[in-house]
């Protein structure tokens, strides 16, 4: 499913990582980003991860919520069009899974990734997967 977004910001905390850093748990940036997030923000309702300013292999991350937090980074998703992908579950089973199918679907379609903002978007029953995709691919 295709849906609009409207640029919206969370508050939370932020890290710098790569591909090949995110491909070994030893050297992963993501699991010690929610560790400080958890011991921050503790356990909200509604989560938001981001993956943002793509360089190559490069981004940043950032995990936060919706309502300001002093002390907290602001991170900006950006308007545009985002193909969603969604299950239920809980998250650390699920997220993998549907990170392939993500993979599978953008290597089997026509449709391109913007690479503009990805955000996972965490609830008590789902995760929603919210992939940038270049608009008027026509």
């Amino acid at each position: 499913m295709i849906k609009q977004i409207q640029e919206f910001a969370i508050f939370g905390v932020t890290t710098l990582s790569d591909k090949k850093l995110e491909s070994d748990k030893q050297t992963s940036k993501i699991f010690p980003l929610w560790k400080d997030f958890h011991r921050v923000f503790g356990a909200p309702d509604e989560i938001y991860s981001v993956y943002y300013d793509y360089k190559d292999l490069e981004f940043k991350i950032g995990v936060g919520v919706k309502n300001p937090c002093q002390n907290a980074e602001k991170i900006l998703i950006k308007s545009g069009s985002y193909m969603v992908f969604e299950d239920f579950g809980q998250p650390e089973i699920i997220v993998p899974k549907i990170w392939s199918k993500i993979e599978t679907f953008f290597k089997n379609s026509d449709i391109k990734r913007a690479f503009l903002t990805d955000f996972e978007f965490y609830t008590s029953s789902k995760t929603q997967i919210y992939i940038s995709i270049k608009d008027n691919q026509c």
